[in-house]
């Protein structure tokens, strides 16, 4: 992706934490819940801020410098292949990812791969070789088992539909914190969490000061 969609990201996620921060220190000058609340409505703020443009950063390959030990939290996959060694491959759509684990679901390694922030299909064609087909952009990796990039072309119009699907769904362990980084859509609930948690907040103060 361009460098222009990652910039907007950055700018787009620093504008959430900035607003996260003022609410976070405003909440110094309140008393009981009325200083508790807006701090754990920032931090909802930050947390599903992180998680969404986190996750958009990723797909668009801002954060190609994290090394093939680094863990996205995944949570719930599919397309899930196992290899003849028993190793699962695990695609991992919103962050653009191909991470590995052991049969008892330890991590191995995980790489970024270039899908233009679209869907990942993956099928194992011969041992120790991970095939990628990404929707977006018509592109067919092979994949080492250790993350070296084999191969990479385009595929005609009319492979995708014919490409194997055999994967399956399952959930990878996961720490329940870290579930707002598995997913757009669990982002943007804690996020949204936060901001109803201020909006009730200024509600409750208005009518209290109004009886005043």
């Amino acid at each position: 992706m361009s460098m222009l969609s990652i910039l907007i990201c950055l700018f787009i996620l620093a504008v959430w934490l900035f607003a996260a921060a003022q609410h976070f220190l405003s909440a110094k000058k309140e008393t009981g819940w009325h200083r508790l609340t807006p701090v754990l409505a920032s931090l909802f703020l930050a947390l599903g801020a992180l998680g969404f443009f986190g996750t958009a950063l990723s797909s668009t390959g801002g954060l190609n410098w994290l090394p093939k030990s680094f863990e996205w939290p995944v949570g719930s996959a599919r397309g899930i292949v196992e290899t003849t060694n028993h190793i699962f491959v695990v695609p991992h759509t919103p962050s653009g990812r191909i991470q590995l684990y052991d049969r008892n679901w330890k991590f191995i390694r995980g790489w970024h791969v270039d899908a233009s922030g679209g869907v990942l299909d993956v099928f194992i064609s011969e041992p120790g070789s991970i095939n990628v087909v990404t929707a977006r952009g018509r592109r067919h990796y092979i994949y080492s088992l250790d993350g070296k990039l084999i191969s990479a072309e385009r595929y005609p119009d009319n492979l995708y539909d014919s490409i194997p699907r055999i994967g399956i769904s399952h959930s990878v362990p996961t720490a329940p914190w870290l579930w707002t980084f598995t997913s757009p859509f669990y982002s943007w609930l804690v996020a949204m969490l936060g901001m109803v948690m201020l909006i009730a907040k200024e509600k409750i103060s208005s009518k209290s000061n109004g009886k005043k």
